[in-house]
């Protein structure tokens, strides 16, 4: 288990979607893979997928901004339940894929996006 906060989340579950995370960076076009990048963050029992990027792309010591597209909260009575954003940064649950104890099942719809709501 891997202690993120208060609640211990399943060290197994957490590098599946850090490998995903990574499967997405390598995926990236040369001429975007210094822009924008891919990251996790994690809090409590959460986490959370999101997209930064510098603010001013000329400058390597720019601020950057974060902005997520999903999230993937652990309960133990219910597993693993996946979350996606709207334009106001409010997360709302994903009604398409049931909880589960399986988070490879939601990374896979994270991936797949058949609604378009977590890539657009």
């Amino acid at each position: 288990m891997t202690t993120l906060g208060n609640v211990p989340l399943p060290a197994e579950d957490v590098a599946v979607v850090r490998r995903f995370v990574d499967g997405l960076n390598a995926k990236m076009p040369p001429h975007v893979a210094g822009r924008i990048r891919y990251e996790l963050e994690s809090y409590r029992n959460a986490i959370t997928l999101v997209e930064s990027a510098p603010v001013d792309y000329g400058d390597p010591d720019s601020a950057v901004y974060k902005v997520p597209f999903a999230r993937l909260r652990f309960t133990r009575s219910r597993g693993w339940e996946l979350y996606w954003v709207d334009r106001d940064s409010k997360f709302h649950a994903y009604d398409l894929a049931p909880p589960t104890q399986h988070i490879k099942r939601l990374v896979d719809e994270i991936d797949r996006d058949p609604t378009c709501i977590f890539f657009g």
